[in-house]
């Protein structure tokens, strides 16, 4: 999930363990909301593994989820993040492990987004200021969050 700012979109984008992807975007003072309760539709529709959000401009609303049972894990954008996430999802895209629907406002997010470079390698960014591109970075988060191996505990002793 990727909430932008007043100017800009937030999206909930969700993929399936075989990378079929879906998303929604919102505009406008309650997109953070609207956000919030579609993540809450979609635990009562699916088992949700875990939510993958920027606690920016969302800390409160990943707080009430994690109340209500569903597991969520910040993501910060930062480039040491966005870096590997951004690569995942070309890598998904270019290898054709990806699958989603056409949807014109994912398509519209992905056509403004260019790759920069960073200290850390390449990532997402906006191609002009004024452009949206949160569908295709709350994919990217996704995408790196459903492709990555869950670290296994070991127990090395009693405390």
């Amino acid at each position: 999930m990727d909430v932008g700012g007043e100017r800009s979109a937030s999206a909930v984008v969700w993929v399936t363990e075989d990378l079929r992807v879906a998303s929604e975007v919102f505009t406008g003072n309650e997109a953070v909301l609207q956000c919030a309760a579609k993540v809450r539709d979609l635990a009562q529709e699916y088992t949700v593994v875990e939510v993958i959000a920027d606690a920016w401009r969302f800390q409160q609303s990943m707080l009430e989820l994690a109340e209500r049972g569903i597991p969520v894990v910040e993501f910060p954008q930062s480039n040491a993040r966005m870096g590997p996430a951004s690569e995942r999802l070309h890598a998904a895209i270019v290898e054709r492990r990806l699958s989603h629907p056409d949807d014109p406002v994912l398509n519209a997010h992905v056509r403004q987004a260019i790759a920069r470079d960073t200290p850390r390698g390449w990532r997402l960014d906006k191609l002009k200021s004024r452009d949206n591109i949160d569908a295709v970075v709350a994919l990217a988060m996704a995408v790196e969050s459903a492709e990555s191996p869950t670290p296994t505990v070991e127990l090395l002793g009693w405390l």
